[in-house]
């Protein structure tokens, strides 16, 4: 019986840590990659009247009745 706790004890143990053997540590982000990241063309589209149409995005009159789409790039 003590046999099977201290086995369960240690897989239990052995599963713990700051990290698993295979994950590889996160790649920091450098300032020039936010700032050209945008979000998804779907998530403006979900705005329907230009007041709410976020700053990231554009609001187009054309067609009508318009719509909230990802800005124009260069």
């Amino acid at each position: 019986m003590r046999l099977m706790a201290l086995v369960g004890l240690v897989a239990v143990l052995s599963g713990c840590g700051p990290a698993a053997e295979g994950e590889a540590p996160a790649a920091p982000v450098d300032s020039q990659e936010t700032t050209q990241m945008q979000p998804p063309e779907s998530w403006c589209r979900s705005y329907k009247t230009k007041q709410y149409c976020p700053s990231v995005c554009a609001w187009y009159s054309t067609p009508a009745p318009g719509y909230c789409g990802l800005r124009a790039t260069e």
